[in-house]
C-alpha cells in the first residue's frame, strides 16, 4: 500500500466502507438516523442488525447478501443496499432482496382443523437503495427520496397491500452547497455522497450530530486489515471504471470512422465533446 494515498476519510459510497459504519454492531444509533433521514415521517425510535445473509427456501435458489439488514422499534423490517455504479437492472435487483424477508416472515402454524397452515401477516418490509446515479428504470423527477409501493393502476390510491414499500435514495440530485444545507437529511446525504474527498469535517457540520459518522469514517482509525480491504474494493471499482471507459471509448472510435457526427457520437457514448475531439 506505500504507492497508495491514503484518503482522510472513507468513501461511504462504496459497500465495504458503507457496511463497516451502517451495518456493524455497535453503530445502530447512526443507523437509526439514517433510516429516519429517509423516512422521516415515521418517527422511528430504536433498530437492530440482523444476519445480512440469507438464503432461498430451496438448494438452488440463490442467497443475497445485504449491506444492512434491520428491524425497527415497530417490528418493521429493512433491507439497505448501497450502490456505486450504475445497474440498468437495480429496480430488479430490489424486488428480488423484497422477496427474502417476505419469504422468511411467513409464519406456520394449525388450522381449524388441526392441519398445517400458513399465516401470511407480517410487518412491514422495506427495501431501500441509496445509489450513486440517477435511475434510468423509473420516470425522472427532482426529488432525492422516492417511495414506491404495489398499487392499483387505475386507481393509484388504492393499495394491493401496504406491507411492502420499496425507497430510492438518488444522491446525485443532492446538489446543495454546504451552505444551502438545512435539514438533518440533507447533512447526512451530503456526508455520504462527499465524506470521502474531504480532509476534515466541515464548519458547517458543527452541533449536527456526526462527530461519531467522522470519526469512524477516519481512514487512519482502521486496522490494517480494514484498511487492505477497503483499498481492494476501490482497485476493483477503479478497474471496473477503466474497462467501461476503454469499451465506450472503442464505440465511440467505431461510430467516428463510420462518419458520425460529433453529436451523435455524445449522445449515444456520453462523452464530451472534447473527449470525442481527442479521440
Amino acid at each position: 500500500m506505500t504507492n497508495f494515498k491514503y484518503p482522510t476519510f472513507i468513501d461511504l459510497r462504496y459497500d465495504f466502507a458503507f457496511k463497516s459504519i451502517f451495518g456493524t454492531q455497535g453503530n445502530e444509533d447512526l443507523l437509526l438516523k439514517l433510516i429516519n433521514a429517509i423516512l422521516p415521517e415515521k418517527h422511528f425510535t430504536s433498530v437492530s442488525l440482523m444476519n445480512n445473509e440469507q438464503m432461498g427456501l430451496r438448494k438452488e435458489s440463490r442467497r443475497a447478501v445485504f449491506d444492512v439488514f434491520a428491524t425497527t422499534s415497530d417490528g418493521s423490517d429493512f433491507t439497505i443496499e448501497m450502490q456505486l455504479n450504475d445497474q440498468a437492472d437495480f429496480n430488479q435487483r430490489m424486488v428480488f432482496y423484497s422477496s427474502f424477508p417476505v419469504q422468511n416472515l411467513v409464519k406456520k402454524g394449525k388450522g381449524k382443523d388441526g392441519e398445517p397452515e400458513l399465516y401470511y401477516t407480517f410487518p412491514h418490509v422495506y427495501v431501500i437503495g441509496i445509489t450513486n446515479f440517477i435511475l434510468s428504470q423509473v420516470p425522472y423527477n427532482n426529488e432525492i427520496i422516492n417511495s414506491y409501493s404495489i398499487r392499483n393502476e387505475r386507481d393509484p390510491s388504492s393499495a394491493l397491500t401496504d406491507k411492502v414499500t420499496y425507497v430510492t435514495v438518488e444522491l446525485p440530485k443532492l446538489t446543495k452547497t454546504l451552505s444551502e444545507l438545512s435539514s438533518p437529511e440533507d447533512f447526512l446525504f451530503y456526508a455520504i455522497k462527499n465524506i470521502g474527498t474531504m480532509k476534515a469535517m466541515p464548519k458547517e457540520f458543527k452541533g449536527k450530530g456526526l462527530d461519531k459518522l467522522f470519526d469512524l469514517c477516519r481512514f487512519a482509525s482502521m486496522t490494517e486489515a480494514q484498511q487492505r480491504q477497503y483499498i481492494a474494493e476501490m482497485m476493483a471499482k477503479f478497474d471496473e471504471g477503466s474497462r467501461i471507459a476503454t469499451a465506450i471509448n472503442k464505440v465511440a472510435k467505431a461510430m467516428i470512422a463510420d462518419g458520425l457526427s460529433a453529436e451523435a457520437v455524445a449522445k449515444y457514448t456520453g462523452l464530451s465533446a472534447d473527449e470525442i475531439a481527442a479521440l
